[in-house]
């Protein structure tokens, strides 16, 4: 009788090449999710060091208009913040496949065919791409915002720094 590594179905090879391709765009995206991760930590502490250097650098009175300025920075980085934190917190992501039914079969003496499991293995790993996908876009989305609010928070901060100089 022969082993259950040995079964091998027709289309074999087709079904290894689809679960390789599955595989590897799986592991793609978390290596992208990763990345994002990594980039919202650094624009996190960009934010933080913009704060800090031209927060430190308002005047002790400073006009009403810089005042505004001063709040509107302030709340730019409370968002950037917030959407950093988005961006890093645990989701419910699919990066990996349970194992336990097919240990089971092969302990229960059930002949496998690897390019079943190949096939089986490649779709579960389709839906979970796509569904993840959905998630890191979003995530990218809240990163580029993060991005472009960290921008005007610097115009923010310049404009409470030198509103005295610019409206006497």
């Amino acid at each position: 009788m022969p082993e259950a590594a040995d079964q091998v179905s027709d289309n074999g090879p087709a079904e290894a090449m689809l679960w390789e391709e599955a595989r590897r765009q799986l592991v793609r995206q978390e290596l992208v999710l990763d990345t994002l991760r990594t980039q919202a930590v650094a624009m996190l502490s960009v934010a933080s060091i913009v704060a800090g250097l031209f927060g430190s650098r308002v005047p002790a009175n400073p006009v009403p208009g810089a005042e505004a300025a001063v709040v509107a920075a302030l709340v730019l980085f409370g968002l950037t913040a917030v959407l950093a934190i988005v961006i890093i917190r645990p989701w419910d992501w699919v990066f990996s496949h349970g194992l336990d039914d097919d240990i089971r079969a092969v302990e229960n003496g059930e002949l496998l065919k690897v390019g079943d499991l190949s096939y089986s293995w490649a779709k579960d790993f389709e839906v979970w791409r796509t569904g993840n996908q959905t998630k890191i876009n979003r995530l990218t989305w809240c990163f580029s915002w993060a991005c472009a609010l960290t921008g005007v928070q610097v115009i923010a901060w310049g404009l409470a720094i030198l509103q005295p100089r610019l409206f006497p």
